[in-house]
């Protein structure tokens, strides 16, 4: 109950209503770092490896906090997810033109009908284990939104498990 009030008060400062888009830069990099060893052992209790490849440093035009609030919805989701049916979770942040963040699970995945739907409040796809609201990833979607990033569903590389990719709009020089 304290997560799902946690994640609705979460949704209502995301709110679109609530004006402009907010500034500010964030290293996604460092943020990677960090949420992953927040999350270490919660992985490795459900028997799975939890890894960063990330470059030293990349800046995206994000506030901190909700690139953090971002990527902790997107770990904890792989890791919830594909535990017991797989073996690692990997976050990928990529320099570039345009740079990104990616979860990526080798658990049982998403089907494509199923990942059209994913980041709908309250959607939880069929045959769901694992208790939850459904509102991680609409979080996910909103703070990308707010920045304007796009988030990407798709099959793991090898056709196995999710990726989810934030691809966040190129930062000014």
């Amino acid at each position: 109950a304290a997560h799902l009030v946690d994640q609705l008060l979460t949704l209502a400062r995301l709110d679109p209503a609530q004006g402009a888009r907010r500034t500010g830069s964030a290293d996604v990099a460092a943020i990677a770092r960090e949420v992953a060893s927040t999350h270490v052992q919660a992985a490795i209790d459900r028997g799975l490896e939890l890894s960063v490849d990330a470059p030293a440093s990349v800046i995206v035009a994000a506030e901190p906090a909700l690139t953090e609030i971002l990527l902790r919805n997107l770990v904890d989701n792989a890791v919830r997810y594909s535990a017991g049916r797989g073996r690692e979770v990997r976050i990928v942040v990529e320099d570039g033109a345009a740079p990104l963040l990616r979860v990526i699970d080798d658990g049982p995945g998403v089907s494509p009908q199923e990942r059209a739907r994913l980041g709908e409040r309250f959607h939880r796809p069929e045959g769901t284990a694992e208790t939850g609201s459904g509102l991680g990833l609409s979080i996910v979607r909103r703070i990308a939104e707010i920045y304007g990033a796009t988030v990407t569903f798709d099959a793991s590389p090898g056709g196995r498990g999710l990726s989810v990719t934030v691809r966040f709009p190129a930062v000014d020089a």
